[in-house]
């Protein structure tokens, strides 16, 4: 219940329910791939109380700027502290010093309702990185207060002058924003998913149902209404996903899915909102938002994997058990009406929003704190966030290079994409130190061939071709061996002919025979010369980026730690350099250099070795990691003289 100028309707606190559900099941990956839209069912419900609260008190004469903000303050900003606090101890204890400084920056734009701006500034909703954020949920709330810092304005003055003028605007704006949101939709997605302007709508065809509820349909015809909102909502859950561009006209779907529920939710079929799981569930939707996101991301955070089955339906029921002690133990103390809890309520707000900033500020300042972190790996802490930039072991090389002496003795052509990049730094150094030069073309995510190529975004790289034949002119007029490394197995389903269009691979043991075929091409089109294959790197099948992991603070045991050692056997990349080892052994004058031995000893791989991080990331190898490999490699080449 909102407050006394509002009849209390417990169908749209189970209308709530049905928003919280889908956004929980949609972030804990249970099947829902639209379940986001809860977030625009519950703008239309906020844009429908918050308008109706205005245009009743004005009617009754008691309307207050102060009360309305007072009340809105004391109903969203005490939980939502809370959870900002217990997210910024849960950040001390478990995330490096680049997390935690990332956190602690969020956490202040939402203190402040701005983390629409940050996120929009930092990432988007659906991108990968966004998905560690624990406080990218508070956009919406951000969203929500820039609404009614302007909207009790623009329906005060609109009845100053009558509810006809309020009515037409009301119609005006939504369909005006609505526009908008398409437009802004196909120029900045992202801005048109997180900023207060490409959402009006929404609120506003929550708002235009003070005016519609005034018409009253029978009951049938209420309840064929409700069940029409219900399938909207549900069919846009169903049928969109992270990939469909929103909100504009496809958020018309929910929009007006919550909308027919909400006017006609009083109907016999409206019953199933009025149930007493859901209207409970209702009642604590704001806390069990608040609390779900960071379970999830801490969570995740901290097993560092995917979750299982059983993982996401705990989390599931864990953030309802957490939602409603939050609402129990803060979020319904701070809803009640007396006058001390009032003026209790905004001085404890204001001055837990001033403590709380003033830690955030701490917290960045600092570097996110990063004493927390091992001694060993103090020295990574002040940019882990890049390290994989910064420490990629094709750092400082361009794509065409000279790797050694510049002006020293020719001993090779190299190419490859950014597995074979990652070997610059290391042998770069030891051919330097012997008066030896390697010519080398790189291009990163590309295939190495003369025919075939692959596709990003869907869309052909003919640059992939483009940068083979460049390694290729460099073996005119001579007998230097070539040398390959490539991410082999890295292009499964995306690998085009020369037309663009994709090659059919169903399996891997398809795909195989496809980098067979091309190392065939490439070893009759070098002529009689030595052709070396370098394998892949071992890594695990599931990613882990050692960086990230052993950056993190040892308060409590780090469960990642355990994954940076695994065994050879369940390296992902056995399968392919078996292929490439076996196409080496059937073809003359070509060799394969096996890259594992570097990093595998007595069956056992690691990620790290005396105090070095060998891979900047799940994949790649570090300069410490190309500094192990690449002596390895040269002698190889060295000894084929």
């Amino acid at each position: 219940m909102l407050n006394k100028n509002i009849t209390y309707r417990p169908e749209i606190d189970g209308l709530r329910a049905l928003a919280v559900i889908l956004v929980l099941l949609f972030h804990f990956e249970l099947g829902v791939p639209g379940g986001f839209v809860g977030v625009d069912v519950f703008f239309v419900i906020s844009g429908y109380l918050i308008t109706e609260v205005i245009k009743n008190s004005v009617a009754a004469g008691r309307f207050s700027f102060f009360d309305f903000y007072s009340r809105r303050l004391l109903r969203l900003h005490p939980a939502l502290i809370v959870t900002i606090g217990l997210c910024l101890m849960a950040g001390y204890v478990l995330m490096d010093p680049a997390s935690f400084s990332g956190l602690a920056s969020s956490a202040a734009y939402s203190l402040f309702s701005a983390s629409n701006f940050y996120f929009l500034f930092n990432q988007g909703y659906f991108d990968a990185s966004a998905k560690t954020q624990p406080l990218l949920h508070t956009w919406s709330l951000a969203a929500e207060w820039q609404f009614y810092i302007v909207w009790p304005f623009i329906v005060w003055g609109a009845l100053k002058v009558s509810e006809r003028l309020l009515a037409w605007l009301l119609v005006a704006m939504t369909i005006g924003l609505l526009g908008f949101s398409q437009y802004l939709l196909a120029y900045d997605s992202p801005a048109a998913y997180f900023m207060m302007p490409s959402r009006i709508f929404e609120l506003s065809i929550g708002a235009g149902l003070v005016f519609l509820s005034q018409y009253r349909a029978t009951n049938i015809v209420s309840s064929v209404i409700t069940l029409i909102g219900l399938a909207l909502i549900f069919i846009s859950a169903f049928v969109l996903d992270e990939n469909s561009p929103f909100p504009g006209f496809r958020a018309l779907l929910p929009c007006l899915g919550a909308a027919a529920c909400i006017y006609a939710g009083h109907s016999t079929s409206g019953s199933v909102l009025r149930t007493w799981p859901m209207v409970k569930l209702g009642l604590i939707s704001y806390s069990v938002y608040l609390v779900h996101w960071p379970v999830a991301v801490f969570y995740k955070y901290y097993i560092f994997r995917s979750l299982n089955i059983e993982e996401k339906i705990a989390l599931f029921i864990l953030s309802i058990v957490l939602g409603y002690t939050l609402y129990v133990t803060v979020e319904r103390i701070f809803m009640r009406s007396e006058k001390t809890i009032k003026s209790l309520g905004i001085s404890s707000v204001a001055g837990s929003v001033v403590i709380v900033a003033f830690c955030c500020m701490f917290i960045v300042q600092a570097g996110g704190v990063s004493s927390r972190v091992p001694p060993d790996y103090l020295s990574l802490a002040a940019d882990p966030v890049n390290f994989h930039t910064n420490n990629y072991g094709g750092h400082g090389f361009t794509l065409d290079s000279h790797l050694g002496d510049e002006n020293g003795k020719k001993i090779a052509v190299f190419g490859g994409d950014s597995f074979a990049h990652q070997y610059a730094v290391g042998m770069d150094a030891i051919l330097k130190k012997q008066g030896l030069m390697i010519e080398a073309t790189f291009l990163h995510g590309c295939i190495f061939s003369g025919e075939y190529s692959n596709q990003v975004n869907k869309s052909p790289r003919p640059a992939c071709r483009e940068a083979y034949k460049k390694a290729m002119l460099q073996l005119d007029g001579n007998l230097l061996p070539f040398i390959q490394a490539q991410s082999w197995d890295g292009y499964l389903g995306t690998i085009t002919d020369s037309t663009g269009a994709l090659v059919p691979v169903d399996n891997a043991s398809e795909y195989q025979a496809l980098i067979v075929k091309i190392l065939t091409a490439t070893r009759k089109e070098i002529g009689d010369r030595d052709f070396i294959i370098i394998g892949n790197q071992p890594y695990p099948a599931k990613p882990i980026s050692p960086a990230t992991c052993l950056l993190r603070p040892n308060y409590i045991v780090q469960h990642c730690e355990s994954l940076l050692e695994y065994a050879e056997s369940a390296s992902a990349t056995l399968s392919i350099n078996s292929a490439l080892k076996n196409f080496a052994a059937s073809n003359p004058r070509t060799y394969y250099v096996d890259a594992t031995e570097t990093f595998c000893k007595k069956g056992m791989c690691g990620m790290v070795s005396s105090g070095k991080i060998l891979y900047s990331d799940s994949f790649h190898l570090s300069k410490d990691g190309s500094d192990a490999a690449s002596p390895g490699i040269v002698s190889f080449i060295e000894a084929l003289k």
